[in-house]
């Protein structure tokens, strides 16, 4: 009877100890905005491919150096002559001919070459155009920061802002089952009729599909945080960034009156690196046109070395090649590249043209979205006051249960309200943001 107790003791330990081990291992983590940004930037997937991509581009400008510094190479050949080696005849000792062939019938040949790039127009400009690229995979690299700390950023207010809504309405539940618990008691004395207590059964019920709504809009949208934050689902995480805090933090004054920074607006220095880019790309059509130089080196040696032997063992040379007539097309091609650097230009300026008129449009919809915030917040608090001096009244007998309903609707409308002017206000920062350069 041990033995058994003793075994399913066993068999319960190996089932359950897995699950505790799991259970220890959900780790609870608490991120600020700033923390949660950093650390979506460790992990997310998207980064790490375009820091991937400016390690390439690292390396190609290493590639594209090393075309210009020397370069050395070894080979070995074999060969076998099939025919007869031709032979030359000489006087041997004491008058008697004696022949000699040239060469040997199977023999292999080592070599050393070295060789250097003394000038070329097209390397010049490709080691420019290389470094140019690193410059626009930095860029590529910093547009995707500043994207998913725009996406984080989104996330974490929305999370909180559906996480005080929820809050708002789970109390008004709560307050909704209490007044309906107190109003079937009135009922039940006789001092109320019984569609009084059907309207609030009614306002209760909608009230709390609102607050499952709400409940489950705040589960996806922290999944969706998770999710940007490279986390599990199962994963517990708490926000600690208060929400009025940061919205004070959203007034126009900390954004009103600053002006497009072609330093610091992403899309633009994406865009200039483009022009250059091109430009270089006219470089080298022009290059095109100038001589190329290099020298080179060789040291050979044979394995079996013939009797007569009239193969150079160190050759030294130089190659010049010097563009003379291409019936027009080098120059066409100058002309093209001159035309696209045009066009590039022209992108340029109109992006910045467009990139100046989004933050004029976007400063003043967030002048707008700010008014509009106060308003609403102002609007909201005044109708929980007014709903509070309906349920003190109301305790106290001296207010209606249809005053109470009507007051609590009126806030539950105000919320929403306001919690549209908060998204708002969340969406008109982040253009600016953007716009300028801040996130």
């Amino acid at each position: 009877m041990k033995h058994l107790i003793w075994g399913a003791q066993t068999v319960m330990l190996l089932i359950f100890l897995p699950l505790a081990i799991s259970a220890q291992q959900v780790e609870k983590l608490n991120f600020s905005l700033k923390e949660a940004q950093e650390f979506a930037l460790q992990n997310n997937l998207q980064r790490k491919n375009a820091a991937l991509d400016v390690e390439i581009a690292k390396k190609k400008v290493w590639e594209t150096t090393a075309m210009g510094l020397p370069q050395i190479s070894g080979g070995v050949s074999l060969q076998m002559i099939l025919n007869d080696l031709p032979s030359l005849t000489f006087p041997g000792p004491g008058g008697e001919p004696m022949k000699i062939e040239v060469g040997e019938k199977a023999n292999a040949t080592f070599s050393v070459t070295a060789s250097q790039l003394i000038f070329s127009g097209p390397y010049i400009v490709g080691l420019q155009a290389s470094k140019a690229y690193k410059g626009l995979s930095e860029n590529l690299l910093f547009k995707t920061d500043r994207d998913i700390k725009a996406n984080v950023a989104s996330t974490y207010y929305t999370v909180l802002l559906l996480e005080e809504t929820s809050s708002v309405l789970d109390s008004s539940v709560i307050n909704l089952k209490q007044t309906l618990i107190d109003t079937k008691a009135l009922q039940k004395a006789g001092f109320v009729e019984e569609v009084v207590s059907d309207q609030v059964s009614v306002s209760l019920s909608l009230v709390e599909n609102s607050a499952n709504d709400m409940t489950r809009m705040h589960n996806s949208a922290k999944n969706l945080l998770k999710l940007q934050l490279g986390l599990e689902n199962e994963s517990e995480l708490e926000l600690t960034e208060n929400l009025d805090a940061m919205l004070t933090g959203f007034a126009p004054e900390t954004g009103m009156g600053s002006k497009l920074d072609p330093e610091k607006n992403i899309d633009l220095k994406i865009i200039d690196n483009q022009v250059t880019l091109t430009n270089l790309q006219l470089k080298l059509e022009k290059s095109n046109f100038l001589p190329n130089l290099a020298a080179f080196a060789t040291y050979q040696k044979l394995a079996k070395e013939p009797e007569i032997n009239f193969t150079p063992t160190a050759i030294a040379g130089a190659s010049l090649t010097v563009p003379i007539f291409s019936s027009g097309m080098r120059r066409s091609r100058v002309q093209q590249a001159r035309f696209e650097l045009e066009k590039s230009k022209n992108s340029y300026n109109q992006v910045r043209q467009s990139l100046e008129m989004e933050l004029a449009d976007a400063t003043a919809q967030l002048t707008v979205s700010w008014e509009k915030y106060q308003s609403q917040k102002a609007n909201k608090e005044l109708a929980k006051r007014v709903y509070s001096n309906y349920s003190i009244k109301y305790s106290k007998g001296m207010s209606s249960q249809q005053d109470l309903i009507q007051s609590n609707d009126k806030y539950l409308q105000a919320v929403g309200n306001y919690t549209a002017a908060v998204v708002e206000l969340f969406n008109a920062r982040l253009r600016v943001d953007k716009v300028l350069g801040n996130l």
